[in-house]
């Protein structure tokens, strides 16, 4: 099997293509494309580099490894769409404003590869993993131009993957033995699914009782409001903390439900240099490990909904994948508190609008 990296030049995807390699994802005879994703690029050369560091790092684990500008040659069974540009890195343009700006820009980047991959001739369409964000417009955009089954945003995956892990700290334990999920928009509507939370080797009493004790989780009705409120506070003293700014806010965090945490703990890593670059990569390279094992999964990934259960839109759910999306979970797998929240998230996101990026979501 292959894999494209679009926009490989970039942070997210530079580190992808290192995991990628460094982790034997891919068999030597298998191919890894690297692909740039500004045809404009101030460093037309960095991908080439990044090639020979790569073979040079591991040459005996490498799979076959290009550098291509012609986008008819994209020949990935799996397309990491990891271009397009970035939230800012001033606390101070945290805003819906700024996601509303970042949507309109990244909207033409969508559309061109999206429009690429569509016209590339194979008996198959390649799934479509969306990393660039806003996650939902980028699904929208790519399920318009291939089948909506062989694209998902992995988004909700990431989510419920920091969901877990917080879980995990707290009850102390190890991220592998949690399951839950987090599902809704990648960003201020996410979901918290606490209706999904299950520990390996804990008895369902034992769970519930340590859930509830060591736990603090906000009634689901409360969620958003919290989560507003939470992000001003988080916002304020990144913004005006001065050099302390950031240590401030991370015991501000560490002191939230796990829920809040999620949502919360990127965003201050953002304002950081470290960004959540690594955290990212990680993410997409377990959901690209998955759908190479070529076995159902359950996972929560963002997704085209056409009508099922009343949905429309791009949004986060549950989903059984197996090389492409087979299925949506059923509407009873959620509690009503938690598809209230839902119904809510996608009408947020279908209502955002700017630069016709909110019309492209709503169509």
């Amino acid at each position: 099997m292959n894999i494209a990296i679009i926009g490989a030049s970039g942070g997210v995807g530079r580190e992808l293509a290192i995991q990628l390699v460094r982790d034997h994802t891919l068999e030597n005879n298998e191919t890894l494309q690297l692909i740039g994703g500004d045809p404009h690029s101030p460093h037309p050369h960095l991908l080439q580099g990044l090639r020979a560091d790569l073979l040079d790092a591991y040459s005996e684990i490498a799979p076959e490894i290009e550098v291509i500008d012609d986008l008819a040659a994209i020949r990935g069974d799996i397309v990491v769409m990891a271009a397009g540009l970035t939230f800012a890195t001033s606390p101070g343009q945290i805003s819906h404003a700024s996601r509303d700006e970042l949507a309109a820009n990244n909207l033409p980047i969508f559309e061109r590869f999206a429009r690429a991959l569509a016209s590339t001739t194979r008996s198959e369409p390649p799934l479509s993993i969306i990393v660039s964000n806003p996650v939902e417009l980028g699904v929208h955009v790519f399920s318009e131009y291939q089948p909506r089954e062989y694209v998902v945003g992995m988004g909700s995956h990431s989510d419920s993957l920091r969901f877990r892990a917080e879980i995990a700290a707290d009850l102390g334990v190890r991220r592998q033995r949690v399951q839950g999920y987090i599902v809704g928009e990648h960003g201020a509507g996410m979901v918290p699914l606490w209706s999904s939370v299950r520990v390996a080797g804990m008895p369902e009493l034992q769970r519930d009782s340590a859930l509830e004790t060591r736990l603090q989780a906000i009634p689901p009705d409360q969620f958003p409001a919290r989560l507003t409120e939470g992000t001003k506070e988080l916002v304020a003293m990144l913004h005006d903390g001065g050099p302390d700014g950031p240590v401030r806010a991370y015991d501000y965090i560490a002191g939230l439900p796990p829920e809040l945490r999620v949502a919360l703990r990127p965003i201050a890593t953002h304002y950081t240099e470290a960004k959540t670059i690594v955290a990212t990569a990680h993410a997409t390279l377990d959901l690209i490990r998955w759908i190479l094992q070529g076995r159902a999964v359950e996972v929560s990934a963002q997704y085209q909904h056409r009508g099922e259960y009343g949905f429309e839109g791009p949004f986060g759910a549950r989903v059984i994948m197996a090389g492409k999306v087979e299925r949506l979970l059923p509407i009873e797998t959620y509690s009503p508190a938690e598809l209230v929240l839902m119904r809510l998230s996608q009408a947020a996101i279908g209502g955002k609008s700017s630069n016709g990026a909110g019309e492209a979501i709503r169509s």
